[in-house]
């Protein structure tokens, strides 16, 4: 049977020689903590940058796409012009297919540009936290 002053006295003495563990532990503890902490902060931050690029490029975009927009309704015009000359023979058929390449390419710019502006929006959602389950 053990002697009540040994269990008294190991009980006394063990926090002692587990001082040094136990305070290494409470500052790995802490450093964690530290260490979470800042990768939090980063991750705010990064999340606002996102949201302010996202923003920036719909505002830009939806500029860009208002400018060319009147691009697009002058190479229209021009186009409906050039064939209503051409038709009552006031203009050769290369005008009008230079006016014509020009509304395509006038289109093709239009599409690129609903394109990008889908993708800012999309890029906008998922900076403010949303997604969709993946299957």
């Amino acid at each position: 049977m053990r002697s009540p002053f040994y269990t008294l006295t190991g009980g006394l003495v063990a926090p002692i020689f587990n001082n040094g563990r136990l305070g290494a532990e409470r500052d790995k503890a802490t450093a964690r903590q530290e260490e979470l902490l800042q990768t939090y902060r980063a991750d705010i931050i990064n999340g606002f940058a996102d949201v302010e690029k996202a923003l920036n490029g719909i505002h830009g975009l939806d500029a860009q796409r208002q400018w060319q927009s009147e691009e697009l309704a002058q190479a229209q015009t021009a186009f409906n012009i050039a064939q209503d000359r051409y038709e009552a023979g006031a203009e050769d058929l290369l005008t009008v297919l230079e006016t014509q390449r020009t509304l395509y390419a006038a289109q093709d710019l239009n599409v690129q540009l609903r394109l990008s502006r889908l993708q800012a929006s999309i890029a906008l959602y998922k900076a403010l936290g949303g997604g969709w389950p993946v299957l």
